[in-house]
């Protein structure tokens, strides 16, 4: 069984897949630089000791958009679930 089949079933059976490699090192560190310029004192952020949760994270860090919905993202996601399966841009 290829890999997309493996990572559709796994979506269909548990609801989530860990897919490798989708972020290099820089969009990552790219990504927790854009969360860490926020304010996050607002009432939408959670942070404690062991928490750290934003509600609505796509409203409350639109500049984060792009670096999450990155070209390998969007590929990954029109191949397992077809063309088009939501439009975010």
């Amino acid at each position: 069984m290829d890999n997309l089949a493996k990572n559709l079933k796994k979506i269909s059976n548990d609801g989530f897949a860990i897919i490798q490699d989708i972020y290099t090192p820089y969009e990552i560190e790219s990504i927790i630089a854009t969360i860490d310029k926020i304010d996050q004192f607002k009432d939408t952020f959670r942070k404690t000791g062991d928490l750290f949760a934003i509600r609505r994270f796509l409203i409350e860090v639109p500049d984060a958009k792009s670096l999450i919905f990155n070209n390998k993202l969007k590929s990954l996601i029109d191949d397992l679930f077809g063309f088009g399966y939501f439009n975010l841009f």
